[in-house]
């Protein structure tokens, strides 16, 4: 049987003067242990739609139901783990028909907002603040991007798009569609401008990592008016990071797919499709994607892996940023999560 990979979505952000985004995806099979289902097609080797378990993960809130205030979410100091049972959900400002979930927010001490929006049919977006860049990652469903000057886009799983600072967009959609957003307070250098980018996955070339084992894909240029990438990292079973890493950046990272250990601080943590996670500048942390069982209060984990992250990295004056970056800087932000 084919192990699938362990797939991660991870955002990152730096010091003022550095600010990166980066991530990794992939696609799995889904969890043995859990019961299959019709349209997981459970261990019977029929594959689900891409990216399926970011949005119907097998540890999901239905699955605790018989755990009253049992959470696998984590918040310390320098790190967090928010994990799908914890998602709240609720009308984003300004958009029509959607619900939002913020993962990650100043509020934590990040330099950038991380969300999750659900859309239906006869969903609108709204503008970011002024002055705030975004990225949309689409997990589900499809998207049609408009731009002011006419020119429209057509998103679908595994598609992104980059709206530089300003730049007046509008998204609809007229199916279910999930959506994650990353925004950030651009970083201006005279004479820059960057442009917008609507791109996929699978269009990115392969990338050198030296010293390391995984995949890895960048999702926007590294050219200077950029001060962010999105960085998908793609992991066989077995494979993990070979850098413990400790530096000055943040990260933000969503787990496409896949399940593996990822050790913050002195933690340790099993995660699976759908976990976010948050850490903070210099944070020891580290990562290996695995196929064996762990057991959690009954529930186990039983997976055929390819872990793949979807990453986020800042990166303006930094020579070289390999994984995802934020550095410490508090940005003003509105009711706690959006952009001022």
């Amino acid at each position: 049987m084919m192990l699938p990979r362990l797939l991660l979505l991870v955002v990152a952000s730096a010091l003022p003067l550095a600010s990166v985004a980066a991530g990794a995806v992939g696609v799995g099979e889904g969890f043995c242990s859990a019961e299959p289902s019709a349209a997981s097609g459970g261990c019977s080797g029929v594959r689900p739609p891409l990216y399926w378990k970011a949005t119907n993960p097998t540890l999901a809130p239905a699955h605790l139901q018989d755990l009253p205030g049992f959470t696998r979410s984590v918040y310390k100091r320098d790190h967090a783990l928010i994990t799908p049972e914890s998602h709240v959900f609720s009308p984003l400002p300004d958009w029509i028909n959607t619900l939002g979930a913020y993962l990650i927010s100043p509020a934590i001490g990040a330099h950038f907002t991380m969300y999750l929006a659900k859309m239906h049919d006869g969903s609108k977006s709204a503008l970011p603040p002024k002055g705030v860049e975004r990225l949309i990652f689409v997990l589900q469903g499809s998207i049609l991007l408009s731009e002011e000057s006419g020119n429209t886009h057509t998103l679908l799983v595994d598609s992104y798009a980059y709206l530089p600072a300003n730049m007046k967009h509008s998204v609809i959609s007229d199916e279910v569609t999930t959506l994650v957003i990353f925004e950030r307070r651009y970083t201006t250098i005279e004479g820059y401008h960057p442009d917008l980018i609507v791109g996929s996955t699978d269009k990115q070339p392969l990338l050198e990592t030296p010293g390391e084992v995984f995949e890895l894909r960048k999702l926007l240029p590294t050219s200077l008016p950029y001060d962010f990438n999105i960085h998908i990292m793609d992991f066989q079973p077995g494979e993990y990071l070979n850098v413990k890493e400790v530096h000055y950046n943040q990260h933000g990272l969503l787990l496409l797919e896949g399940q593996g250990i990822y050790r913050l601080g002195d933690s340790w943590y099993p995660v699976q499709s759908g976990d976010t996670i948050w850490m903070a500048p210099f944070v020891p942390q580290w990562l290996v994607s695995v196929n064996i069982v762990f057991i959690i209060h009954g529930i186990g984990f039983c997976r055929q892996l390819i872990t793949v992250a979807l990453l986020f990295q800042s990166i303006k004056y930094v020579a070289t940023c390999r994984t995802s970056m934020f550095g410490y800087l508090k940005m003003p932000f509105k009711n706690g999560n959006e952009l001022l």
